[in-house]
């Protein structure tokens, strides 16, 4: 089934009675939330009055249309403790438009103060689970997302030392975060370089167990700030096939783009956070339960309308709804 994402007129009565602003904050809430298709039957059963699907997605529409300007306003944080760090990711991911597969980028920041130990994973390094985050989204190029995730940081950019950058290494955030906030420490997601290395390993060595024991070596030199060792077995070593080559030949030159990220050791001294798992849980929780259903298909207005709201919720923003309401 295609849900229906394109821009309507938004009608203050419907069946003899009155939108009231609370009872758009519910429809948008409900919008927000799940397919309109179940909102409003949850609407209906819940307050016992008929309201129609296409009047759910009306209001819900209208009212993420009305954030895009908003969401470019600077957000004044709380001040920061001596020893508070902020922590911020950048990713893009895919979503099903009337244009095909279109890219959203999304932002997320949190403090060090939001982070709560939750066990130990399999490499010994420490568990967490998030408190309160800020998010920002766009449908689009990263030209025109920097601005909403430059407002979504506000005043946190006045302690850049309190910054800290967790990235996948992709050019444009490269380029960004060198222009932009250069006093930051920036990190390449531990991971991600993993994974790139663990690519190459899959087609360099054709014994599995061989692969598995060199791989794990040069993830212990990796976390050791030992990227020249690796750099070193991987020019050692004798490639099985041109396919190998090439996958060797993209990763050596990753590495050195992303050299002064890569210094684990240091990083971890320091307490820091090295892996970037919180981005890549916010695409599913900020875009892809509500937005990548079976069947979905969004308009470029539509998308971004939603987005604007989902950016806003899950960061214990809906203030600005009400306020929004109480004006209008």
């Amino acid at each position: 089934m295609v849900e229906i994402a394109h821009s309507h007129h938004f009608k203050a009565k419907t069946n003899g009675f009155f939108i009231t602003p609370h009872l758009q904050d519910l429809m948008a809430r409900a919008g927000v939330s799940d397919v309109y298709s179940a909102s409003n039957e949850l609407l209906e059963a819940f307050l016992g009055i008929p309201i129609s699907l296409s009047q759910v997605y009306r209001v819900t529409h209208l009212l993420g249309e009305q954030l895009t300007t908003h969401l470019l306003e600077p957000i004044e944080h709380p001040p920061l403790d001596p020893h508070e760090i902020i922590y911020a990711s950048m990713d893009g991911g895919m979503l099903f438009t009337d244009e095909g597969w279109q890219e959203v980028k999304l932002g997320r920041i949190f403090s060090s103060k939001s982070r709560i130990e939750a066990g130990q994973k399999a490499d010994d390094q420490t568990r967490f689970r998030l408190g309160r985050s800020t998010y920002s989204g766009h449908l689009g190029t990263h030209e025109d997302f920097t601005p909403q995730f430059e407002a979504s940081l506000g005043n946190y950019k006045s302690t850049p030392k309190q910054l800290v950058f967790v990235t996948d290494g992709a050019v444009w955030i490269d380029h960004y975060l060198s222009r932009t906030h250069p006093e930051a420490t920036h990190i390449l997601d531990y991971y991600h370089a993993v994974e790139h290395l663990a690519a190459f390993t899959r087609l360099q060595f054709k014994e599995g167990k061989k692969g598995n024991q060199w791989l794990d070596k040069q993830k212990e030199h990796l976390l050791s700030d030992g990227l020249e060792e690796v750099l070193t077995n991987l020019a050692d070593l004798m490639t099985l096939s041109t396919e190998a080559a090439d996958c060797r030949g993209q990763l050596v030159r990753y590495y050195e783009r992303n050299r002064s990220r890569m210094r684990y050791s240091n990083f971890r001294s320091r307490g820091l956070q090295i892996g970037s798992g919180p981005m890549e849980a916010a695409h599913r929780t900020v875009i892809q339960c509500r937005m990548k259903r079976s069947g979905q298909r969004w308009s470029d207005a539509g998308a971004q309308a939603m987005i604007n709201l989902r950016v806003i919720a899950k960061s214990g923003r809906w203030d600005v709804i009400i306020k929004n309401l109480s004006t209008a």
